[in-house]
C-alpha cells in the first residue's frame, strides 16, 4: 500500500532537510581517512553531459541547458549550462575534496586561464569516447579533444603559473583527473544487431589510449566513473513493453563494458607505478535509486520513472528539456531532471553513497 501524498511530501522534506549538502564537506562518518587520499590541488575533468558545467553553451550545437529550467536550484537560481536543475557529481566531488566548483574550459579567458591552479572541466555534453558521437546533434568535444584542451592548458597557462618543471610535475601527480564519458557512444551509435563484447572493447581500447596520455602529460590519479544504466532512463522506458520497464538487453551491453572497464583498471594500476584509480559504480548507483526491481514503476517518496522537465512527457526524442517546456514545481521528488539525467538531489545522494557510506565509490587495488 502506497503512502498518503500529503505523507509523502512531509517525510520528502524531513529527508531533504537531513541531506543537508554541508555534510559533503564534512568527515567521513567513519575512522577512515579521507576516500582517496585527498588534498588534491586541483580537479581536472572530462566527460560528457553528466559533468558538462558550462562547455556547450559556447559551441555550435542544440544540446545546450543555458536557459530555465535548468539551474533553478544551482547558486542563484540561474541557469550555468550544467544538464540539471542543481550541482553535478562533479560539483559534489569538488565540494568533498574542499576544492571550488570547477569552471568550463571554454568560457574562461585567456587571463583566467593563466590563473587557476583549482582545475578545469573539459566536459561537453553528447559527446562520447569515439570521435563521431553526438555530432548530429552539433559540435561537441570528444574524450581526445578534451584531452587535446588540457595538454594545451599545460602548455600555455600552468606552465606560466609554474615556473619549474618539478612544481609542475607535481602539481599534475597530486591533482584529481575525473572521467565520465562513454554513454553518448551507447546513444548514438550502438544498436542491437552490433556485438555487445567487440563494441565495448572498442570503446575501451580509445578510452584507455586517452588515458595514457593524460599519464603520459603527468596524471597520477584517476577518479574513473562508470557508465549509466541507460535501459532504464526516460527516454528509454517511455517506449518499452510493458511501459515503464527497463529495456534489460540495453542495460546488458553497457553492463559488459563497465565489468571490462573495471578488470581493466586492475591491469592499468599494475602497468603503471605510482598511479591511483577510484573506481564509481554508477550504473548500480542509479539502478539502486530507481528501485528494488528492473520493473519498479515507482518508490513511495521519489519519481524514479519520468522526469521534471517537461512535467509530461510523451516520449519524445529530445533528451534535454527545452526553453518552453514546463517543469515540474518540485525537483526534488524526482531522481531525473530532463530524460537523459539526473536531478540535484540524485546528484547529492551518489555523494552520500560515494564519500560517506563508501558503498559507490572503491579504490582499486592491485
Amino acid at each position: 500500500m502506497g503512502l498518503p501524498s500529503s505523507l509523502k511530501t512531509c517525510l520528502l522534506l524531513l529527508f531533504i532537510c537531513l541531506l543537508n549538502v554541508s555534510t559533503i564537506s564534512s568527515k567521513p562518518l567513519t575512522k577512515e581517512t579521507v576516500l582517496f587520499g585527498g588534498n588534491f590541488p586541483a580537479l581536472y575533468v572530462v566527460g560528457d553531459s553528466l559533468v558538462d558545467s558550462g562547455n556547450n553553451n559556447h559551441l555550435d550545437t542544440v544540446v545546450k541547458s543555458n536557459y530555465p529550467p535548468y539551474g533553478s536550484d544551482f547558486e542563484g537560481g540561474k541557469p550555468t549550462g550544467r544538464f540539471s536543475n542543481g550541482k553535478t557529481i562533479a560539483d559534489y566531488i569538488a565540494i568533498y575534496y574542499e576544492l571550488p566548483l570547477v569552471p568550463a574550459y571554454m568560457g574562461l579567458s585567456e587571463e583566467q586561464k593563466n590563473n587557476i591552479t583549482t582545475g578545469i572541466n573539459y566536459a561537453s555534453a553528447s559527446c562520447g569516447i569515439l570521435p563521431d558521437t553526438g555530432k548530429v546533434a552539433g559540435n561537441c568535444l570528444s574524450l581526445s579533444v578534451q584531452v587535446d584542451l588540457f595538454k594545451e592548458t599545460i602548455d600555455k597557462n600552468l606552465k606560466k603559473k609554474f615556473k619549474t618543471q618539478p612544481e609542475l610535475s607535481k602539481h599534475l601527480a597530486e591533482s584529481l583527473f575525473m572521467t565520465a564519458i562513454g554513454i553518448n557512444d551507447y546513444s548514438f551509435l550502438y544498436n542491437k544487431t552490433m556485438d555487445a563484447n567487440d563494441f565495448a572493447n572498442k570503446l575501451l581500447h580509445e578510452f584507455f589510449i586517452q588515458i595514457e596520455r593524460l599519464h603520459g602529460l603527468g596524471a597520477r590519479k584517476f577518479f574513473i566513473n562508470n557508465l549509466k544504466p541507460l535501459g532504464c532512463y526516460p527516454n528509454i522506458i517511455a517506449h518499452t513493453m510493458p511501459r515503464g520497464s527497463c529495456d534489460d538487453d540495453l542495460n546488458l551491453a553497457v553492463a559488459i563494458y563497465n565489468a571490462k572497464l573495471r578488470r581493466s583498471l586492475t591491469h592499468m594500476k599494475q602497468k603503471f607505478s605510482n598511479t591511483s584509480f577510484l573506481y564509481s559504480d554508477y550504473f548500480n548507483f542509479m539502478l539502486g535509486l530507481r528501485g528494488p526491481s528492473r520493473n519498479h514503476v515507482s518508490s513511495n517518496l521519489l519519481n524514479t520513472t519520468s522526469p521534471c522537465c517537461p512535467s509530461v512527457y510523451d516520449g519524445g526524442a529530445s533528451m534535454i528539456c527545452s526553453a518552453n517546456s514546463t517543469s515540474c514545481t518540485m525537483p526534488d521528488t524526482h531522481i531525473f531532471f530532463d530524460p537523459f539525467h539526473p536531478t540535484q538531489l540524485a546528484n547529492f545522494i551518489y555523494a552520500i553513497g560515494c564519500f560517506q557510506e563508501r558503498k559507490i565509490c572503491h579504490v582499486v587495488r592491485d
